[in-house]
């Protein structure tokens, strides 16, 4: 990742309130629902603390099952939107 497109990401991580916002949008809420769709809570855990160790395979697998769908990727388009918005 590029250090400006790093720096950008690091400023919105650390804006709680923008962050609380998208979270609680409606995309958001598709999008845990899309995520949790046929996989129980304990494998949805296991993907994530995979991906904070490193090992980001099933975590990509899972984004790209959501992206190749025409819904999935209007809903990470609209949210990545969101990012840039606020």
């Amino acid at each position: 990742m590029k250090q400006s497109n790093r720096s950008d990401v690091q400023q919105m991580l650390g804006d709680k309130k923008m962050l609380e916002q998208v979270a609680k949008s409606p995309d958001a809420q598709a999008l845990a629902g899309l995520l949790t769709q046929g996989r129980d809570q304990a494998a949805l855990k296991k993907i994530a603390a995979d991906a904070a160790h490193g090992d980001t395979a099933q975590l990509k697998e899972l984004i790209g099952s959501i992206a190749s769908s025409p819904d999935g990727a209007e809903l990470l388009r609209r949210l990545g939107n969101s990012f840039g918005k606020k």
